[in-house]
């Protein structure tokens, strides 16, 4: 453990001290800092689906701001009314549909077919990497996984590629709670947007706020049904996230690749010419 958090002190402190200076790695001219949007106004809210934002609004370390209704997170899609599809579709211009789900749960709840939207499943995970005990000393461990594994790199390699490719419509990457999986994606999109760390941190574990409602429901279902003690214990961990988690792929991010601009290069193939031009697409 100790281990652990020096790596990620090392790893943050480094991109807030700028090691690597945002200013050098983007072509645009320095701006006067935007007031920074609530998080509570990210949120798209949605009769059938959870957990669903909207990145526009954060305003970078350099005072840019990224664009509204481009970039999309969301927990799943399998319940959404004929209104919500209009609201992303109409309002927020949705054109990709990224789904990081397994194939397995996809099969169980597929998302709602979204008119004129190209729907992309490409999985996070593996089922060896999928199935554990849920705590937080295994949590942590999966989020690592979310590094080393071949299949995470793919996914989140396709998902840059998609916003690369999107020609002037809106993605949406989601997995099943929109928390983890997804979370990291957010998180990984924000870091080469020029977002600071910490607003990254913060709007992580927002979803803790997004989910409580549905949380809320899903314990009660669960306590109805007879439920035990620690059954509940584990549906609570299960249902939110701690920064920890988020700090575990930092860190063996760290370990493996020495820095996240390094992963991001060598990981997931996001070349630093590539990353210019999504922060020239998808910031103003």
């Amino acid at each position: 453990m100790k281990r652990h958090n020096a790596a990620f002190s090392n790893t943050t402190s480094s991109l807030e001290a700028g090691a690597i200076p945002i200013s050098e790695s983007q072509d645009v001219q320095i701006k006067t800092l935007a007031p920074v949007k609530a998080e509570a106004d990210h949120e798209i809210k949605l009769t059938g689906a959870f957990n669903v934002r909207d990145l526009g609004g954060f305003v970078t370390r350099d005072g840019h701001r990224i664009k509204d209704h481009a970039l999309l997170r969301s927990a799943r899609l399998n319940q959404l009314t004929k209104h919500d599809v209009d609201i992303l579709i109409h309002e927020y211009n949705v054109g990709i549909d990224f789904d990081l789900r397994r194939p397995q749960e996809v099969a169980a709840q597929p998302d709602v077919k979204m008119p004129g939207v190209q729907y992309i499943n490409d999985s996070v995970d593996t089922d060896e990497s999928f199935h554990y005990q849920i705590n937080h000393r295994n949590n942590r461990q999966h989020y690592r996984s979310y590094i080393t594994n071949q299949r995470a790199r793919t996914a989140y390699h396709d998902l840059f590629m998609a916003l690369l490719k999107t020609d002037g419509k809106a993605v949406l990457w989601h997995c099943a709670s929109g928390k983890d999986r997804t979370g990291l994606g957010g998180a990984l999109i924000m870091y080469v947007l020029g977002v600071d760390m910490q607003t990254i941190f913060s709007d992580y574990v927002a979803s803790n706020d997004f989910l409580r409602a549905h949380n809320q429901k899903r314990l009660a279902l669960m306590k109805k049904a007879g439920a035990t003690e620690a059954e509940l214990a584990t549906a609570r961990i299960d249902g939110g996230v701690d920064r920890s988690y988020l700090e575990s792929a930092f860190d063996e991010i760290a370990r493996e690749f020495g820095s996240i601009d390094q992963y991001l290069v060598d990981g997931l193939k996001i070349s630093r010419r590539q990353q210019r031009k999504l922060r020239k697409k998808y910031l103003i």
